[in-house]
């Protein structure tokens, strides 16, 4: 548009911008309503902005489906190279009451794992931040030496942990019965791994890690007495979804669908888990803030103390046994 006018309105390219992406997203997750809610939540858009955005966004995601579909002779256009396809689970068509426990503990465990990665994406993304050619190059690395540690011990594919995972989840899924338990924690440990270096190195997105490795973290939960694999998957996978993307609706609607072939007894399952991973991402969150707020009140503490004793500031003190090596250590 800015090629065929000069003045173009940022409420035009706005809506431009949200068509595009609902329809891509649209296409490679097969629905339209999962891409209408993912980015209607992810972009927090309310109001009359809502309202400008919403109608074409839903119609860009009906054309980004019926493109991979098709229409009447013609037929669609493949994603089966990065589209996400439903899970092939065994039936579940009614949770018992010794699921919603398990789906309260798995929740908060997945909740504090992912947290630990989005961690480590940080602490990444901070060193990266100066020197990002070579983070990405030694981060790289890194992620090669994690894929052959997994391979080399597990005998198994390396791919799992290299790519982004969605590829690999059908397979993963069916050999849910066959892999053992150290294989499945040495997965999730090497991918966790690899998830957290990648999202501080600018490499990869978030969204089909975390639902790889929730699906792999549900598949080692299966083994706990009185869980079945579809539910252990379904809440997981939700759970994981939600505390990576912080997006509870759009997490729960793409759990739901992915699980659908198996039945809608993983339904309420998943909105357990959603519900209380995200409460429980959002406290560690607030514990973090608050440990750095207290970090950063410190710092100024030491610094202003130096600078009173000494009237040199203490990033310019480099000799051991200044305020600011004293904190660090």
């Amino acid at each position: 548009m800015r090629l065929t006018r000069r003045e173009v309105p940022d409420e035009a390219l706005l809506v431009l911008g949200a068509a595009g992406m609902f329809a891509a997203v649209s296409f490679i997750f097969g629905s339209p309503i999962i891409a209408a809610l993912l980015l209607l939540e992810a972009t927090a858009l309310g109001g009359a902005r809502q309202r400008v955005v919403l109608l074409p966004g839903l119609f860009a995601s009906g054309i980004g489906a019926l493109v991979s579909t098709g229409i009447g002779s013609v037929s669609g256009l493949s994603s089966k190279d990065f589209a996400l396809g439903a899970l092939q689970l065994p039936s579940f068509s009614q949770p018992t009451l010794a699921d919603f426990p398990w789906a309260l503990a798995l929740a908060v465990a997945v909740a504090v794992v992912a947290r630990a990665i989005l961690r480590l994406g940080r602490e990444t993304e901070r060193v990266a931040a100066s020197r990002p050619l070579v983070a990405a190059t030694a981060v790289g690395v890194l992620i090669a030496a994690l894929a052959t540690i997994y391979g080399a011990t597990t005998d198994e594919n390396p791919v799992g942990v290299l790519l982004s995972g969605q590829d690999q989840l059908p397979a993963l899924v069916d050999r849910a019965g066959t892999l053992s338990l150290g294989t499945l924690v040495l997965l999730v440990l090497c991918k966790g791994l690899a998830y957290g270096l990648s999202l501080g190195s600018f490499r990869g997105g978030p969204t089909f890690p975390a639902i790889f490795l929730g699906v792999a973290a549900g598949i080692m939960a299966s083994g706990l007495p009185g869980l079945s694999t579809t539910p252990a998957v379904a809440v997981c996978m939700a759970a994981a979804t939600v505390s990576i993307l912080g997006l509870p609706l759009a997490s729960a609607v793409l759990a739901i669908v992915l699980t659908a072939p198996s039945g809608s007894g993983a339904a309420p399952l998943i909105i357990v888990a959603v519900v209380v991973a995200h409460i429980t991402t959002l406290a560690l969150k607030g514990r973090s803030a608050a440990g750095e707020r207290s970090t950063t009140d410190s710092l100024e503490g030491a610094d202003a103390a130096a600078r009173g004793a000494s009237g040199h500031h203490p990033d310019r003190m480099m000799a051991a046994g200044s305020p600011r090596a004293a904190i660090w250590t």
